[in-house]
Protein backbone atom coordinates (compact mmCIF):
# COMPACT_ATOMS: atom_id res chain seq x y z
CA UNK A 1 0.00 0.00 0.00
CA UNK A 2 1.44 3.37 -0.53
CA UNK A 3 2.36 5.58 1.78
CA UNK A 4 -0.38 8.81 1.67
CA UNK A 5 1.69 11.16 3.71
CA UNK A 6 0.80 14.74 4.30
CA UNK A 7 3.75 17.60 5.10
CA UNK A 8 3.63 20.94 5.99
CA UNK A 9 5.90 23.91 6.21
CA UNK A 10 5.45 27.23 6.61
CA UNK A 11 8.13 29.96 5.08
CA UNK A 12 8.30 33.63 3.86
CA UNK A 13 9.73 34.20 0.53
CA UNK A 14 13.31 34.27 2.43
CA UNK A 15 13.43 30.99 3.57
CA UNK A 16 12.16 29.83 0.57
CA UNK A 17 15.25 27.95 -0.93
CA UNK A 18 15.58 26.15 2.75
CA UNK A 19 12.43 25.15 2.72
CA UNK A 20 12.81 23.15 -0.92
CA UNK A 21 15.84 21.34 0.51
CA UNK A 22 14.19 20.07 3.63
CA UNK A 23 10.51 19.38 1.16
CA UNK A 24 13.38 17.08 -1.32
CA UNK A 25 14.92 15.41 1.82
CA UNK A 26 11.10 14.43 2.85
CA UNK A 27 10.33 13.43 -0.60
CA UNK A 28 13.54 11.12 -0.98
CA UNK A 29 11.92 9.22 2.07
CA UNK A 30 8.45 8.51 1.42
CA UNK A 31 6.59 7.01 -1.22
CA UNK A 32 4.09 9.60 -2.17
CA UNK A 33 3.73 12.72 -0.24
CA UNK A 34 1.50 15.60 -0.21
CA UNK A 35 2.95 18.80 0.86
CA UNK A 36 0.83 21.77 2.26
CA UNK A 37 3.03 25.02 1.86
CA UNK A 38 2.06 27.81 4.82
CA UNK A 39 2.65 31.14 2.99
CA UNK A 40 1.95 34.48 4.10
CA UNK A 41 0.34 37.43 1.07
CA UNK A 42 4.00 38.17 -0.32
CA UNK A 43 5.60 35.26 -1.30
CA UNK A 44 7.18 35.14 -4.64
CA UNK A 45 4.70 33.84 -7.56
CA UNK A 46 8.71 32.36 -8.61
CA UNK A 47 9.25 30.94 -5.73
CA UNK A 48 5.81 28.80 -5.67
CA UNK A 49 6.40 27.99 -9.12
CA UNK A 50 9.95 26.88 -8.93
CA UNK A 51 9.36 24.44 -5.78
CA UNK A 52 5.95 23.29 -7.22
CA UNK A 53 7.88 22.22 -10.14
CA UNK A 54 10.31 20.27 -7.84
CA UNK A 55 7.98 18.44 -5.81
CA UNK A 56 5.94 17.61 -9.01
CA UNK A 57 9.08 16.20 -10.83
CA UNK A 58 9.84 14.14 -7.51
CA UNK A 59 6.50 12.37 -7.56
CA UNK A 60 4.56 14.50 -4.89
CA UNK A 61 1.82 16.88 -4.79
CA UNK A 62 1.84 20.46 -3.51
CA UNK A 63 -1.03 22.92 -2.55
CA UNK A 64 0.03 26.47 -1.32
CA UNK A 65 -2.18 28.07 1.31
CA UNK A 66 -1.83 31.55 2.28
CA UNK A 67 -2.56 33.36 5.43
CA UNK A 68 -4.01 37.15 5.65
CA UNK A 69 -1.89 39.06 7.90
CA UNK A 70 -4.47 40.00 9.73
CA UNK A 71 -4.71 36.54 11.34
CA UNK A 72 -1.69 36.61 13.09
CA UNK A 73 -1.95 40.15 13.95
CA UNK A 74 -1.27 40.86 17.34
CA UNK A 75 0.96 37.33 18.38
CA UNK A 76 4.25 37.45 19.52
CA UNK A 77 7.39 36.57 17.37
CA UNK A 78 10.77 35.72 18.01
CA UNK A 79 13.81 38.17 17.01
CA UNK A 80 14.79 34.84 14.20
CA UNK A 81 11.46 33.55 13.38
CA UNK A 82 8.82 35.70 11.18
CA UNK A 83 5.06 35.78 11.95
CA UNK A 84 5.00 32.46 9.69
CA UNK A 85 5.74 30.39 12.69
CA UNK A 86 2.18 30.52 13.76
CA UNK A 87 0.83 29.57 10.78
CA UNK A 88 0.30 25.70 11.33
CA UNK A 89 -2.21 26.53 14.02
CA UNK A 90 -4.40 26.90 10.89
CA UNK A 91 -3.81 23.84 9.55
CA UNK A 92 -7.18 22.02 10.93
CA UNK A 93 -9.40 24.66 9.29
CA UNK A 94 -7.21 24.59 6.12
CA UNK A 95 -6.91 21.06 5.36
CA UNK A 96 -10.11 19.83 6.55
CA UNK A 97 -10.37 16.53 4.57
CA UNK A 98 -7.22 15.50 7.03
CA UNK A 99 -7.02 14.49 10.20
CA UNK A 100 -3.58 14.23 10.64
CA UNK A 101 -0.89 16.28 8.96
CA UNK A 102 3.34 15.94 9.57
CA UNK A 103 4.29 19.71 10.33
CA UNK A 104 8.07 20.26 9.50
CA UNK A 105 10.59 23.40 10.51
CA UNK A 106 12.79 24.29 7.56
CA UNK A 107 15.55 23.82 9.89
CA UNK A 108 15.47 19.95 9.46
CA UNK A 109 16.44 17.50 7.15
CA UNK A 110 14.49 14.00 6.46
CA UNK A 111 17.64 10.99 6.74
CA UNK A 112 15.10 8.17 6.59
CA UNK A 113 11.57 6.41 6.05
CA UNK A 114 9.15 8.55 7.49
CA UNK A 115 6.14 6.07 7.50
CA UNK A 116 6.59 4.41 10.84
CA UNK A 117 6.48 8.13 12.43
CA UNK A 118 2.89 8.90 10.31
CA UNK A 119 1.72 5.73 11.39
CA UNK A 120 1.78 6.53 14.75
CA UNK A 121 -1.27 5.78 16.96
CA UNK A 122 -2.22 9.13 18.55
CA UNK A 123 -5.32 7.97 20.48
CA UNK A 124 -6.52 11.17 21.96
CA UNK A 125 -3.42 13.10 21.96
CA UNK A 126 -3.15 16.13 20.09
CA UNK A 127 0.47 15.74 18.53
CA UNK A 128 3.47 13.76 18.82
CA UNK A 129 6.52 15.60 19.61
CA UNK A 130 10.06 15.22 20.78
CA UNK A 131 11.05 16.52 25.10
CA UNK A 132 13.12 19.56 24.53
CA UNK A 133 16.43 19.72 26.12
CA UNK A 134 17.92 23.04 27.24
CA UNK A 135 20.87 24.15 27.39
CA UNK A 136 22.81 25.22 30.48
CA UNK A 137 21.09 27.82 32.08
CA UNK A 138 18.21 27.85 30.61
CA UNK A 139 16.29 25.23 32.47
CA UNK A 140 12.89 25.59 34.33
CA UNK A 141 11.33 26.97 31.87
CA UNK A 142 8.31 24.49 32.14
CA UNK A 143 7.67 26.14 35.96
CA UNK A 144 7.87 28.87 34.58
CA UNK A 145 4.68 28.39 32.36
CA UNK A 146 3.16 26.05 35.22
CA UNK A 147 4.52 22.84 33.67
CA UNK A 148 5.13 20.07 36.39
CA UNK A 149 8.99 20.05 35.05
CA UNK A 150 10.94 20.73 31.85
CA UNK A 151 10.74 17.58 31.09
CA UNK A 152 7.63 17.51 29.87
CA UNK A 153 8.20 20.87 27.38
CA UNK A 154 8.26 19.67 23.89
CA UNK A 155 10.32 20.89 20.73
CA UNK A 156 7.71 21.86 18.01
CA UNK A 157 10.35 21.95 15.44
CA UNK A 158 8.73 18.22 14.21
CA UNK A 159 4.83 17.48 15.00
CA UNK A 160 2.73 15.31 14.02
CA UNK A 161 -0.35 17.16 14.79
CA UNK A 162 -3.91 15.25 15.10
CA UNK A 163 -6.02 17.67 13.26
CA UNK A 164 -9.36 15.66 13.92
CA UNK A 165 -8.46 16.23 18.07
CA UNK A 166 -7.74 19.49 17.30
CA UNK A 167 -11.22 20.76 15.66
CA UNK A 168 -13.47 18.82 17.62
CA UNK A 169 -11.95 20.72 21.03
CA UNK A 170 -11.60 24.21 18.86
CA UNK A 171 -7.30 24.18 19.82
CA UNK A 172 -6.85 26.98 17.36
CA UNK A 173 -9.04 29.29 18.99
CA UNK A 174 -7.94 28.81 22.39
CA UNK A 175 -4.33 28.55 20.80
CA UNK A 176 -4.44 32.50 19.68
CA UNK A 177 -6.86 33.65 22.20
CA UNK A 178 -3.97 32.61 25.16
CA UNK A 179 -1.45 33.97 22.33
CA UNK A 180 -2.47 37.40 22.28
CA UNK A 181 -3.69 37.40 26.05
CA UNK A 182 -0.13 36.35 27.51
CA UNK A 183 2.34 37.50 24.79
CA UNK A 184 4.48 39.20 27.48
CA UNK A 185 5.47 36.18 28.97
CA UNK A 186 5.87 33.93 25.75
CA UNK A 187 9.58 33.70 24.98
CA UNK A 188 9.16 31.43 22.58
CA UNK A 189 5.93 32.09 21.21
CA UNK A 190 4.07 29.38 19.43
CA UNK A 191 6.15 26.57 20.80
CA UNK A 192 5.69 27.89 24.53
CA UNK A 193 1.71 28.07 23.85
CA UNK A 194 1.49 24.83 22.40
CA UNK A 195 3.30 23.22 25.21
CA UNK A 196 1.17 25.17 27.63
CA UNK A 197 -2.55 24.16 26.45
CA UNK A 198 -2.10 20.47 24.48
CA UNK A 199 1.57 19.77 26.34
CA UNK A 200 -0.95 17.74 28.57
CA UNK A 201 -2.06 15.43 25.75
CA UNK A 202 1.26 15.38 24.40
CA UNK A 203 2.56 11.73 22.93
CA UNK A 204 6.63 11.77 23.65
CA UNK A 205 8.19 10.50 20.63
CA UNK A 206 11.83 8.89 20.62
CA UNK A 207 14.34 11.19 20.10
CA UNK A 208 15.36 10.34 16.32
CA UNK A 209 12.29 11.81 15.20
CA UNK A 210 13.85 15.55 16.48
CA UNK A 211 17.47 15.10 16.72
CA UNK A 212 18.13 17.97 17.93
CA UNK A 213 21.60 19.65 17.89
CA UNK A 214 21.00 19.10 21.92
CA UNK A 215 20.86 15.57 21.77
CA UNK A 216 23.76 14.90 19.84
CA UNK A 217 25.74 17.35 21.96
CA UNK A 218 24.14 18.56 25.86
CA UNK A 219 25.20 16.00 28.25
CA UNK A 220 21.49 16.53 30.19
CA UNK A 221 19.78 14.57 26.84
CA UNK A 222 21.03 11.47 28.46
CA UNK A 223 18.88 12.88 31.71
CA UNK A 224 15.59 13.54 29.63
CA UNK A 225 15.64 10.29 27.64
CA UNK A 226 18.05 7.42 28.83
CA UNK A 227 21.48 6.70 27.55
CA UNK A 228 19.90 4.15 25.36
CA UNK A 229 17.81 6.29 23.87
CA UNK A 230 20.51 8.96 23.04
CA UNK A 231 22.91 6.53 21.22
CA UNK A 232 20.45 5.32 18.99
CA UNK A 233 19.30 8.91 18.02
CA UNK A 234 23.00 9.54 17.31
CA UNK A 235 23.82 6.71 15.68
CA UNK A 236 20.71 6.62 13.47
CA UNK A 237 18.73 9.94 13.17
CA UNK A 238 14.98 10.12 11.43
CA UNK A 239 15.04 13.48 10.98
CA UNK A 240 18.12 16.46 11.97
CA UNK A 241 16.60 19.90 13.41
CA UNK A 242 19.04 22.32 13.46
CA UNK A 243 17.53 24.18 15.75
CA UNK A 244 18.22 27.47 17.51
CA UNK A 245 19.59 31.01 15.62
CA UNK A 246 21.85 32.32 13.59
CA UNK A 247 25.34 30.02 13.46
CA UNK A 248 23.36 26.87 14.74
CA UNK A 249 21.77 26.85 11.18
CA UNK A 250 23.16 24.58 8.49
CA UNK A 251 23.25 27.66 5.42
CA UNK A 252 25.34 29.67 8.38
CA UNK A 253 28.73 30.52 7.75
CA UNK A 254 30.00 29.37 11.16
CA UNK A 255 27.96 26.50 11.28
CA UNK A 256 29.97 23.13 12.36
CA UNK A 257 27.54 21.05 13.64
CA UNK A 258 27.17 17.50 13.01
CA UNK A 259 25.73 16.92 9.70
CA UNK A 260 25.53 20.03 8.24
CA UNK A 261 26.80 18.48 4.74
CA UNK A 262 23.47 16.99 4.26
CA UNK A 263 21.49 20.20 3.88
CA UNK A 264 24.46 20.78 1.57
CA UNK A 265 23.69 17.77 -0.44
CA UNK A 266 20.12 18.46 -0.63
CA UNK A 267 19.75 21.76 -1.44
CA UNK A 268 22.28 20.91 -4.46
CA UNK A 269 19.14 19.57 -5.61
CA UNK A 270 16.87 22.12 -5.19
CA UNK A 271 15.99 25.12 -7.93
CA UNK A 272 18.40 27.05 -5.42
CA UNK A 273 21.38 24.84 -5.94
CA UNK A 274 24.05 27.50 -4.53
CA UNK A 275 24.30 28.33 -1.53
CA UNK A 276 25.90 31.85 0.16
CA UNK A 277 25.97 31.37 3.24
CA UNK A 278 24.69 34.07 5.73
CA UNK A 279 27.20 35.38 8.15
CA UNK A 280 30.01 35.83 6.07
CA UNK A 281 31.75 39.15 7.67
CA UNK A 282 35.19 40.26 8.75
CA UNK A 283 34.74 39.15 12.08
CA UNK A 284 33.42 35.64 11.56
CA UNK A 285 36.19 35.03 8.23
CA UNK A 286 38.70 36.05 10.95
CA UNK A 287 36.79 33.25 14.12
CA UNK A 288 36.07 30.47 11.17
CA UNK A 289 40.59 30.53 10.89
CA UNK A 290 41.00 30.66 14.59
CA UNK A 291 39.29 27.48 14.77
CA UNK A 292 40.90 25.78 12.39
CA UNK A 293 44.67 26.77 14.02
CA UNK A 294 43.62 26.31 17.70
CA UNK A 295 43.31 22.69 18.88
Amino acid sequence: MTLQLACSCAADGHYAPHSAAMIRSALVHAEAVHVHYLTGPGFPAESRELIAAMVEATGGAITFHEIEDERVAGLPTLEHAPASLWYRVFLPELVPSLDRVLYLDLDVIVLDALEPLWRTELGEHYLAAVTNVFMEGHGGRGAMLGLESDEVYFNSGVLLMHLAAWRRDGCTTTILDYAREHADRLGWADQDTMNVLLGHRRLPLHPRWNCMNSVLEFPAAVDVFGREAVEEARRNPAIRHFEGPSINKPWHYLCDHSMRELYLEHRRQTPWPRVRPEGVTPANVARRLVRRVLP
